[in-house]
Order: C-alpha cells, then sequence, then structure tokens
C-alpha cells in the first residue's frame, strides 16, 4: 500500500504564512492513522537526487485557473475557450446501467 500526493495548492494569500508544511503533516498524519507508511510524490521542480522517474497522465478540472496561476501552459496553437471545452466533464455517461451510488 502506498499514497500518492499530487497538486498540494494554497490560496495566494497564505503561501507565505508556510501553510504547506503544515499540510504535508496533516497528509502525512491521514495516510498513517490508515497504516500507510509509504508515499509517491510529484514535484514542479527538479529534486537533486530523484531515484526514479515516471511518466503520468492527469485531467485538469479547472484548466483555466491552474493555467492563471502559471501550473500549467496554454499552447501556442489553443485559444483559452478550446482548453476548456476539451476538459469539460459530460454529464451523461455512455455505460448503460451505470448510476450515482
Amino acid at each position: 500500500m502506498m499514497a500518492e500526493i499530487n497538486f498540494l495548492c494554497s490560496h495566494k494569500a497564505l503561501r507565505d504564512k508556510r501553510i504547506a508544511p503544515t499540510l504535508i503533516k496533516e497528509i502525512t498524519r491521514r495516510v498513517n492513522v490508515m497504516d500507510i507508511w509509504q508515499a509517491v510524490y510529484t514535484a514542479g521542480k527538479t529534486l537533486p537526487t530523484p531515484f526514479a522517474t515516471a511518466q503520468y497522465w492527469h485531467r485538469n478540472l479547472n484548466p483555466k485557473k491552474l493555467i492563471e496561476v502559471g501550473f500549467s501552459y496554454l499552447p501556442a496553437n489553443k485559444n483559452m475557450g478550446q482548453i476548456v471545452k476539451a476538459a469539460k466533464i459530460k454529464q451523461d455517461t455512455y455505460i448503460n446501467g451505470f448510476r450515482e451510488m
């Protein structure tokens, strides 16, 4: 069993108040309560001595905000409307019998 930590975000007003270490401690506490003692995390910067690398894909739920804050970028051949439309989640499902629990 392993936990995955991804997209640790904090409000702009709280970034210089060192809230990230507090959030990390709380995530660690919650994971340890579930008897999980290993974790994998992503970093937006190059780490000094990584021991492994992996390619992964994710779906942005709010691409406009992620581009505005600089987490993602707007490709040169697309506009914001195209990006938002591509990330939109369909309301209808194509799986017969699939229902909300």
